[in-house]
């Protein structure tokens, strides 16, 4: 079977006070006849369906209007819920869209195990592999607190239950596939941010408890992971089958320049991944393909001094480079050391009469720039052991003062112990 995964559709988004129902809708139409085209018998939707806990109607009908064509495709539809979606919002019609072959799982429940197992079936009505359906872990769902504890206690505590919980799912899976004539596939889901994964400017720090990010170490070895959360469509595992699908549309202006896609698994193929063809002039076929999805709304984003960014918005209208028919949503960044009292008029002036609206103006001193620069042109060989690990340190805010001391006295200690083998080594 054939089962296509997405996520972050934040449907209801407004983006700088402007909607995106006009590119939900093109996107869930493309969609749609992507999934009659690839014969799609699946869709798992990795959280965060919604933008807000309390979207708009209009984002409600969309949503509502999938299920329904869906169904008319015969195809199954997972959602799982995000850190962005209402447990209870998404628990009103739940019970219903099972009805449409629409299963939803809002929260994590560790008395009830089964109801996270959704069977998916072939188009000969036969089941043809098991998800495990994990949406957003909220601590409660999973932890109970203790006093006393510290904050690495709870951490280490929160990380075995999600590990814990994981595994039972997967167990529970594996002792279902024993009833079946020969054994499917065990597709995961997640909303999480786990190691390795890049961020973007839309996504909102997400912390599971105090755990800021998990190690891929943490999942049971599901024959594919289907994560949510990040925006940036990018796999966090060697062999690709660990993957964020990214979302379908550009939430933030630093995503564009990304392709935007999703992802189809073709389960008859999975085993077969590592197989030695019989035929090495056969043309492999691969059992994890990306698709890109279409531009459904022009961006851009620009930066400079200002008589340089006039000239750039010139260029584009003189080169006939602006969209046909719609409107050019546009970004700026003005470099300059003194304070332009007019930067906003200038530019409104060079654009008027052109399909371009100015969604942001952001202002930047020469010295500024020269720094994320060089700090951008800064590779490993030019940085110390020392200073890599100084820098690692600083991506993770949330650490507090006494323990980055602990762990960079750790970390003195370990890399002194190093240098001593090293030198014991060199005088062999």
């Amino acid at each position: 079977m054939k089962i296509l995964h997405t996520s972050d559709w934040h449907l209801g988004q407004h983006f700088m006070g402007k909607t995106r129902r006009d590119e939900h809708l093109a996107f869930i139409d493309w969609l749609l006849n992507l999934v009659v085209e690839k014969s799609i018998d699946a869709v798992i939707i990795a959280g965060d369906i919604f933008d807000t806990g309390a979207p708009p109607s209009y984002a409600r009908e969309m949503y509502h209007q999938l299920v329904l064509d869906m169904k008319a495709c015969h195809c199954q539809l997972v959602v799982v819920a995000g850190n962005h979606d209402s447990v209870s919002m998404l628990n009103e019609s739940k019970s219903l869209l099972s009805y449409l072959d629409t299963s939803v799982t809002s929260q994590a429940c560790l008395e009830d195990l089964e109801s996270h197992i959704v069977p998916l079936y072939n188009k000969q009505k036969e089941i043809a592999a098991w998800v495990c359906a994990v949406p957003y872990l909220r601590p409660k769902d999973v932890l109970s607190s203790t006093s006393g504890q510290s904050e690495q206690d709870k951490k280490i505590g929160l990380l075995q239950k999600i590990e814990s919980f994981y595994s039972s799912l997967y167990e529970l899976a594996c002792e279902k596939n024993k009833a079946l004539k020969a054994p499917v596939p065990i597709i995961g889901t997640g909303h999480l941010t786990a190691i390795g994964g890049q961020t973007s400017e839309s996504v909102r720090d997400l912390y599971v408890g105090t755990l800021e990010s998990l190690p891929t170490s943490v999942f049971p070895p599901f024959d594919y992971l289907a994560l949510g959360h990040i925006h940036r469509a990018q796999a966090v595992s060697k062999d690709g089958k660990f993957r964020y699908s990214g979302s379908p549309i550009p939430l933030s202006f630093d995503e564009l320049g990304r392709e935007k896609t999703l992802v189809v698994i073709d389960t008859d193929l999975l085993d077969k991944a590592n197989e030695i063809p019989t035929d090495l002039f056969e043309e492999k076929k691969e059992p994890i393909q990306l698709h890109s999805i279409p531009c459904f709304q022009p961006m851009k984003s620009m930066s400079g001094n200002l008589k340089s960014l006039c000239s750039q918005i010139t260029d584009l209208i003189e080169e006939r480079k602006l969209p046909e028919g719609k409107t050019l949503w546009l970004e700026v960044t003005v470099i300059a050391d003194d304070y332009l009292s007019d930067v906003h008029k200038r530019l409104l002036e060079v654009i008027e009469g052109q399909p371009i609206e100015l969604l942001r103006v952001m202002r930047k001193s020469v010295n500024e720039r020269k720094k994320e620069a060089f700090e951008a042109r800064q590779t490993l060989s030019e940085l110390t052991v020392k200073e890599v690990f100084e820098k690692s340190l600083q991506g993770y805010p949330d650490i507090e003062e006494a323990e980055a001391t602990i762990l960079t006295q750790m970390f003195d200690d370990c890399l002194q112990e190093v240098e001593e083998q090293n030198q014991g080594n060199e005088s062999l």
